[in-house]
């Protein structure tokens, strides 16, 4: 018996998100899949191209709404998700529920993802399944929207556990990247007036000048919602000089994922990629970090509290030298994401469960990420 599923995205940031999710899908034929845009994003990249290049088959909101599918993904509360008649399932779009929820003047004291405003629709709860990535965010979820705690279901992280899956390649990513025997060094931004590129612009070019070439290589990794907010002209040209020295500037559909299993240092603030890093054990440093942004009690914030920091009036090339894994990663890792292997299995059989379907007889594995070739 065939099923249609409907991957909702509303930026490019959570089709990437989507992307790890319908990995559980893969090779069972039952399961047909389209994609669909929800309007109502500030951040409105034409996300048509990448749909494109992907092969995806998209359809208009008006269809996605009607009769016809049987299970709706979205890696975010938003958008008008009421509208759609197929069961909804929800997950985060980063690392785990542990930001405040954006708003046009800031920040609200909501939790991104878990926020009542998010969940509910005039008195019902909209997602049958909201899927966290650890059973600490039981509490959160309850305290920010009661009504849906009973939705709540714990899968892992399922980006995370793609991460991993891909370490034992990390030799090939490097060759990919042309880093050969250099220190691969990744700056990675969020977006927002705390985020690294917003405070501190110049960094890459800075890095390139302060690191032999010889002996370093570095990439810089912006949030897609930097390059939609400023365009890819405009992040091109900003960066010019760095990318004649050498800078290697990484899309912001794709690349991402391979460019951090293949670094050595990660210089980030308080956005995904840096919880990531992290949580693999890449030699840290934050250059910031938007203590305002992050949820109190989160494992993003203990990583406010315990990483070092990018030091002004030091030489970088001393600091990048003296970098080191965050004090135990491996139990921060624990800490926002529960059964590290396994979230891709977890994930399926919630997903499964909403199409009314019985599991393929293939064991669940994540996938390892797809490798990156600069231009």
């Amino acid at each position: 018996m065939r099923r249609r599923a409907l991957g909702v995205v509303r930026t490019l940031t959570a089709l990437d998100r989507l992307t790890d999710v319908l990995t559980v899908l893969a090779d069972d034929v039952r399961v047909e899949t389209r994609f669909t845009r929800a309007g109502g994003s500030e951040f409105a990249t034409d996300l048509s191209g990448h749909f494109r290049r992907a092969g995806m088959r998209v359809v208009p909101w008006s269809e996605a709404t009607g009769p016809g599918f049987d299970v709706a993904i979205s890696p975010s509360g938003n958008g008008a998700l009421h509208e759609l008649r197929a069961p909804v399932l929800t997950l985060s779009h980063g690392a785990g529920h542990h930001k405040h929820l954006p708003s046009g003047e800031g920040f609200t004291p909501e939790v991104a993802g878990l926020a009542t405003s998010q969940l509910v629709h005039e008195g019902r709860v909209v997602p049958s399944a909201v899927c966290l990535s650890h059973p600490d965010q039981f509490g959160l979820l309850a305290r920010e929207c009661p009504p849906a705690a009973d939705r709540a279901r714990v899968v892992g992280d399922p980006c995370f556990d793609r991460l991993r899956a891909s370490v034992p390649a990390r030799d090939a990513y490097r060759r990919l990247l042309g880093t050969g025997q250099r220190e691969l060094v990744l700056l990675a931004s969020t977006w927002g007036p705390n985020a690294l590129f917003a405070r501190r612009p110049t960094l890459a070019e800075e890095m390139v000048e302060a690191l032999p070439a010889r002996d370093y290589q570095v990439a810089l990794v912006l949030h897609p919602n930097v390059w939609d907010r400023h365009s890819p002209w405009q992040i091109r040209e900003w960066t010019e000089r760095a990318r004649r020295k050498g800078l290697v500037l990484v899309p912001p559909e794709h690349g991402w994922k391979a460019t951090l299993v293949a670094a050595d240092v990660a210089i980030s603030d308080h956005g995904s990629l840096g919880f990531y890093a992290a949580a693999l054990g890449t030699r840290l440093l934050l250059a910031g970090f938007g203590h305002e942004e992050v949820v109190p009690g989160t494992p993003r914030e203990e990583l406010g509290r315990r990483a070092a920091y990018l030091c002004r009036g030091v030489a970088l090339d001393e600091q990048v030298r003296r970098a080191a894994p965050v004090d135990d990663h491996t139990g921060l890792a624990k800490s926002a994401f529960t059964h590290p292997g396994e979230a891709v299995a977890a994930l399926r059989r919630v997903l499964y469960e909403l199409l009314d379907l019985d599991e393929p007889p293939w064991r669940a594995v994540a996938r390892p990420v797809d490798p990156f070739v600069p231009e």
